[in-house]
């Protein structure tokens, strides 16, 4: 908010308020992807482990916290516990909704800089 004023207030010294309207406009769609992102991390649901695994991994950004908190969770229920490398494959595969799209673009952007130094 405060670098959105400074901006502004900036451009507008300058004689520059398009570039302040861009900027806004930008932050704007950036508002409400957020707010989309957030209504599909809400609103899905858990039937599956693989949409457990989703779902947690949306709100929590890693797969370390996703095996940890399903791992208590099936141990409570008596099953066999989960490792980071199905959270990893199921994060990575074909996406089938759009929040699983999101997730895959964000990790594999996430991770990039390390896969691109497994190839070398």
């Amino acid at each position: 908010m405060v670098s959105t004023y400074i901006l502004r207030k900036t451009a507008f010294k300058n004689g520059d308020a398009n570039e302040s309207i861009a900027y806004c406009s930008g932050s704007k769609k950036k508002i409400k992807d957020l707010q989309e992102y957030v209504r599909l991390a809400e609103e899905y649901p858990e039937e599956t482990l693989q949409q457990q695994i989703l779902k947690l991994y949306a709100f929590t950004g890693s797969i370390k916290e996703v095996v940890t908190e399903l791992n208590i969770e099936r141990e409570k229920q008596q099953r066999p516990s989960i490792d980071g490398q199905l959270v990893s494959e199921t994060i990575q595969s074909k996406p089938a909704d759009p929040l699983h799209k999101l997730l895959r673009t964000n990790n594999l952007t996430k991770t990039k800089h390390i896969r691109k130094k497994l190839s070398n």
